[in-house]
Order: C-alpha cells, then structure tokens, then sequence
C-alpha cells in the first residue's frame, strides 16, 4: 500500500520557505533599488595639525563648518564603549542591527505615557538616524531599520561602533566624541575618565538640554543617571559610580589652539584634505622665534620697516623647527596674515656663495684665485658694487666676503648663465621659471625672484656637503637627495662665510666662549625692498627677510644692519650652549704652490711663492701668465724683439704684464703701475703682449637706429681694454678709420643700418675685431 505525504504538509513547509525567502529577497530588491549611501559614515572631517610630538597647534573647522575629528576605536578609552553599549544597547554584539525586543518594550512605554518617551533604537539604527535625519514618525522607524539592516550586512560591529561615535552629536558644532573630548575636557578620547565617558554618553540624547556650559545642573543630572544607570546593571561598582558623580562637569568649553598660524597654514596647503597633520615643528624653536621677532618690530618700524619672517631648519634632517610668516599674524594693516617665509621676493646677494661653490667645483677659481673687480660692461649692463667703489684685484675669498657685485657678474659670465639657473632650479629655488636669458646676468644680484624657504633649503645644501634635500615640513617626507656641490667646493665656502664680520661680534666670534659658530650671508633686493640673512652651524640653519609686505621700499635697509641682528638672536635662543660649524668629514683638499702675483701655476720667472688651497681633480691652475722675460736695449733698456735683438747689444729682464682689461682700469683711474718697457723706435715689432680686447659694441647686443631720434644723440660708444705699453687705440669700421686717441678716452661713432666689422688696433699692431647689426 502506498502511502504519501499529506498535501497540507507540503502546503506548510512551502509557507515556511517562502515566510523566509521572502523577506530576504524583498531586502535584497530594496537594498539594489536605494542602495545605502556609504559616503555618509564618513562625512568630510576637520584638519588637525600637530607639532612634531603631537600636540595640537590648530584646528580648521569642516567644508559643513563641523568641528569633527575622526578616531578609531583604538583610540578611544575603552571605558566609553564600555558606557556607551551598557546605557545605550547592551545586546548590541547579538542582535542584527535591529532589537525586537527593545521596538517592543519601548512601543509598550510610549503607549501607556501617552507620548513618545523611547525609540527602542539600537547603536546601528541610531547611526541610521545620523546619516539621514528625519522626522520621528513609523515610517522614519521603518527606514531606520531598512538602513540598519544594511549597514550590518556592509560592517562589522567594531565598525558600526566607531561610525557612532564619529557622528552622534554633542551640542552646537562639535560632532564625534575626538572633537567633543577636545572641546568639554581638552584631551584626546583615549584619556577619558568614566565621569567624562557618562557625561558623552548622556549628550547625544539631547546636546542643547545637556549642555554642561549652559545648564550644568541638567547635565550632571543627566550623566549621572547613566552613572546609576551603569551600576545598577553591574557594569560598574557603586563606589565607582560615587566617585565619578563627585567631580563637577566642565564649566566652559575649551578654547581651540591658535599656534604657528603661518606654518600651519602651509601644511594644509601642501596636503589638502588629510584630517591629521603632522609637522615638525619644534615648539621651543616657534615660540622663540615669534618672540624674538615681536621683539625687533618696534624698531624696525620706526625706520618703515614693517614686517619680518624666519625659518629655523634642523641641518641634518632639513626639518622645519620653526616658521615665523610675520610678527603679528592679525594685524591688517601690515598683511599680517601673509607668510614672508614663502613669498617671492628679490634675494640680493644672497644666491652669490652657490656661484662660488659652482665656480669652485667647475675648476674655475679657488679661494685665493683673483678676481677683477672693475668697470666691466655685459652688452649695455654694467654692474655696481652696493658702495659704487672698484678695487681692481681681488681674492674670490675677499669677494665673496665682502660680497662684490662686480666680480660675481664676472664669475656668473664665466660659468655659464644657464647651468647656474639650471643648478639653483634643482636646488629647489622653483620661483626662477622663466628661462635664464631673462634674468640674464643680473640674476647673481637678485634679479630673480625666490621664497625664504626655499633659500634656507639651499643653504642647509651648502651646510650638509652639498647633497640637496627640500626643507620638511612633515616627519615622513623623504630625506633623499641630490647631490648638487662637491663637500670640497662646501667646505671651503664655509670657510669663506664663517669669515664674515658678525654684528653681534664685531671682533670674532672665536674669542668667546658659548657663542654659536656660524657662516652666514646677507643679501639686500634692488630698490631697498627687501633684506635678508641666512646662517648656519652645525646644529641649524636660519633665514631672516625684513620689509613690507607690500614691497614699499625702504631708504637705507641692509641684509647686514637689520636682518643680521635678528639672525644672531636666533642662533643665541636655540643653542644656548653654543655651537660649531659643520665638521664636512674627510676630504679631498690639497695645497699647492702658486705664484704670488698671479695666484696661478709658478712658472721660471716667478720670484715669490705661496700655497693655496685646491680641490684635485677639479681646480684648473694655468701658468702663470704675467711674469715674462723680455730682451731690452742695454744702453736705452727699451724693449728688443725679432730683427732688432740683432743690431743691439741686449739684455734679458723679467717683467710683469697685467690683463689688458686692469691695465685700462688702472690707467683711466690714475693708478701707477709697473708696466714693460717701450718698444726701440728702431723695432718693427714686439712679441709678446695681449692685444686689445673689444668691449663695446657687442655682437650679441641688439642696435636700432630711431626714427624720431636726431642722429646726433644716437651715437655708439666704443670702448676697449688695451694693455701696456700701448697707449693709444685707433678704431676702423668697414675699412675706414672712424675714432682713435689715448686708451683712456671716450670715443664714439655715429650708427647706420646694416651690419658692420669694427676693428680696434693699439699703437703696438696688435688688434681685436668684432662684427655688429644695427638695425
């Protein structure tokens, strides 16, 4: 006999599958058709910025103008979820995001009050509630729960925990318990006591009723029911209890910090969008900086010099210690609020020490090589020394001391305008963007524009041995660079700035004990709008700007008289003990004997040595090329060459000839020399000699012949270096002679279109020529 299953039984077991199914598939067709908006669990948080050892420097409030400070559970004391689930949810580790139980118990409540005085909401659909805010009505409920549902099925519950806590209100602006922490208690949610975690546990229920500030009454009342609360569920002892309910709840809130504003800003700047910024600034250093330049200001303004801005960087690490944009970050009327520290400016000559160091590392000079510092024109620029004297030779050592324009605008031309602008690009002076040839020569004189920041980056360069890191305004910024000077090329410019006479220590430094040891440089903008000193030792580098931040020029300002003061008051505050200068390790410096006079390799008739210092493999010392035996007459002792030495009784003599271009210098400023012998009128020629060298016009130099300009005043002047003996010079244009007279005098000759071959020849026969375009 066959028996089957009663259809009814199969009728039920259908009901049971679809009373399942059912409801699972209606959410999984609801949750496609209003899928949950994730983004709002983490709504745009507020930016924190923290010194280097973490602690708060400023705030900046939400794009929803929130103070929100995002943690996770790790950073928060336990003893808050602890009170949080105990008050709030205690089956919140069990339950799906929804507890029937708790809907029940509390529609039973509301129904015999008469009124809603409880939601039954779990932690989950509470976090429902504050990604979307609705009215409180059943179906507000019904897409609570729908929410909460799929918030369960997307986090875990430490997840849905944390999102709680970042988002439940707790009066005013202040969302989530980091940025309530702060504000009720100044601390971080980690160091919360139970009394403080009762009191946030409390606040969300109702933040404008709780709120300790304006009603401390009600808010103690309100955390200490959570408190009973708590106890009376066994999560905390009753003496616990007693002893939290003891301490009073906050009277006011906690002001938000406002320090290194400028700095601050920077970092947000640099990295927009992150919640938490690190930097490393050092709050010793910032707080001594900012003082000492409030310091300054009342002076420094009675002469209208009305701002000031530092950079302390750390040598090794090229960290930012301190950073002051201004003095007085609110004062209006002198853009207080603007940061001098990265601010395009004009740097004097403060680029000048890299130019030696480049020079140094390309073979061209050494610290004893001589430099000339004379009237010298670049195809119409001419430039000045800051006191409008020449001194005709010097050491590179001596210029770059006493920081000649002159001589540098020379080393510029020898080095090459382009692989200078090419190194102070890669040296991170990124303000330079235009091509070289627009700054042209005058660059090494500030004719380009650079941040303070940015140069005490390549200072700190030039302290390290050379290798480039950017300046770091973050702790895990890289520390990797490249290498831009040779430690050689460092170490004796170093030597070099350190030789700077100090206005703290007119005397030298070396005689006092507890001073900082620093090589330093100023620098002074054209126009008088801008001053500037940079320094370094073996612990810091510091850059100093004074001015207006306006770009009102100043009569009178000096990297050296206002700028050097505040830098030595600096290095005074942050090494108290004193301080070295950077010890560059091994290196591969050698002395070698060079001729006195010429500073250049002695040769036969050198008769006086000294010995320079000289990086192998680099430094390039030609002979020495001004000391020559001639032969002279031995009755006139004029000098004899070629077909002459024959007819006259002749001697050798040793005799010195000087570049052409000082010779010229020195005969047009009345300055003896000695200089050869004439040549025997007897003789047709003399060997030997440089001949003249053109001057003006150039052939790089553009020309133009103006229509609404009389042709009397447009007129070129020709000038030439003629060495001695010579002592005349006679021009000849297309063939035709159109100037001569002494050496030392002005000539000139009228323009014309086209293009013309212009020789200049001495009274010796020797000559230079050079072709130019007027157009």
């Amino acid at each position: 006999m066959n028996r089957t299953r009663p259809r009814p039984a199969r009728g039920l077991l259908l009901l049971a599958a679809l009373a399942v199914l059912a409801p699972i598939a209606a959410f999984l067709i609801l949750d496609a058709v209003f899928p949950f908006p994730e983004n709002r669990l983490s709504p745009a948080p507020s930016t924190v910025v923290f010194d280097r050892n973490g602690r708060p420097l400023r705030f900046y409030l939400a794009p929803d103008h929130a103070w929100r400070f995002p943690v996770t559970l790790a950073e928060t004391a336990p003893v808050l979820t602890t009170t949080l689930m105990a008050s709030e949810d205690r089956y919140f580790r069990l339950h799906p995001g929804i507890n029937p139980l708790a809907l029940a118990r509390a529609a039973l409540g509301n129904l015999l009050a008469g009124r809603v005085t409880s939601g039954g909401s779990t932690i989950t659909m509470q976090v429902a509630r504050l990604i979307e805010p609705k009215p409180r009505t059943l179906w507000a409920k019904i897409v609570e729960m729908f929410r909460a549902a799929q918030i369960e099925t997307r986090h875990t519950k430490d997840e849905i925990l944390a999102a709680y806590l970042n988002l439940a209100p707790f009066g005013g602006n202040i969302v989530g318990v980091g940025a309530a922490a702060y504000f009720y208690f100044g601390k971080p949610p980690d160091r919360l006591s139970l009394g403080e975690a009762a009191l946030l546990t409390a606040l969300p229920r109702a933040p404008s009723r709780f709120d300790p500030a304006r009603d401390p009454g009600a808010a103690t009342r309100a955390r200490d029911m959570v408190l009973d609360q708590l106890a009376g569920r066994g999560a905390i002892g009753p003496k616990d209890a007693a002893e939290a309910k003891a301490v009073p709840v906050p009277a006011h809130l906690v002001d938000p910090p406002f320090l290194a504003p400028h700095i601050c800003d920077l970092a947000r700047a640099r990295r927009p969008g992150q919640a938490r910024l690190r930097t490393t600034l050092d709050p010793f250093a910032q707080k001594a900086a900012e003082e000492i330049l409030k310091g300054r200001m009342e002076r420094l303004r009675a002469l209208g010099i009305g701002s000031a801005a530092t950079v302390i960087l750390d040598r090794k690490t090229r960290d930012v210690l301190a950073m002051v944009g201004s003095p007085y970050f609110f004062d209006a009327a002198r853009s207080g609020q603007i940061n001098g520290a990265v601010i395009r400016r004009s740097p004097g000559s403060a680029l000048k020490p890299f130019l030696y160091a480049k020079a140094m590392d390309a073979g061209l000079i050494v610290p004893e090589s001589p430099l000339l510092d004379i009237p010298t024109a670049f195809a119409g620029y001419s430039p000045k020394n800051y006191d409008g004297l020449f001194r005709g030779r010097v050491t590179a050592e001596k210029a770059l001391i006493t920081s000649l324009n002159v001589p540098a605008v020379r080393l510029l031309d020898a080095v090459g305008q382009q692989d200078f602008h090419a190194l102070l690009v890669r040296g991170g002076l990124t303000t330079l963007d235009k091509p070289a040839s627009h700054y042209g020569l005058s660059l090494i004189l500030g004719g380009g524009e650079v941040t303070l920041l940015s140069l005490a980056g390549l200072y700190a360069t030039l302290a390290d041995g050379g290798e480039h890191v950017a300046p770091r305004l973050f702790p895990d910024s890289p520390t990797t660079g490249i290498r831009l000077f040779s430690p050689e090329a460092c170490a004796l410019v170093t030597e070099i700035l350190a030789q700077v006479e100090r206005p703290d220590l007119p005397g030298g430094f070396e005689r006092v004990l507890g001073v900082p040891a620093v090589a330093w440089k100023t620098g002074t903008s054209y126009g008088h709008r801008d001053a500037w000193a940079f320094g370094f030792s073996a612990e810091h580098v510091i850059g100093v700007w004074v001015g207006n931040m306006d770009a009102t020029p100043v009569k009178g300002i000096s990297g050296t008289v206002h700028a050097g003061p505040i830098l030595f008051e600096l290095f005074r505050a942050v090494e108290t003990a004193g301080s070295r200068l950077p010890d560059p390790g091994p290196l591969n410096i050698a002395e070698v004997e060079v001729c006195a006079e010429s500073h250049c390799l002695p040769g036969p008739f050198c008769d006086r040595r000294i010995t320079v210092k000289t990086i192998p493999g680099k430094t390039r010392l030609a002979p020495c090329p001004i000391h020559k035996q001639i032969h002279v007459d031995v009755k006139t002792g004029l000098r004899l060459a070629g077909g002459c030495l024959e007819r006259h009784d002749s001697r050798p003599e040793i005799v010195t000839e000087y570049p052409a271009e000082l010779c010229a210098w020195w005969r047009s400023a009345g300055i003896a020399f000695a200089s050869p012998p004439p040549p025997h009128p007897d003789c047709a020629e003399v060997a030997g000699g440089e001949p003249p060298r053109i001057v003006s016009p150039s052939a790089s130099a553009p020309y133009t012949l103006r229509r609404d300009v009389p042709a009397s005043f447009q007129r070129l002047s020709l000038s030439a270096n003629v060495a001695a003996p010579a002592t005349k010079v006679y021009w000849y244009q297309d063939g035709l002679l159109v100037a001569h007279g002494p050496a030392a005098d002005r000539l000139f000759v009228d323009l014309s279109p086209g293009r013309h071959r212009l020789v200049a020849m001495d009274d010796l026969g020797r000559m230079d020529a050079v072709t130019y375009f007027v157009e």
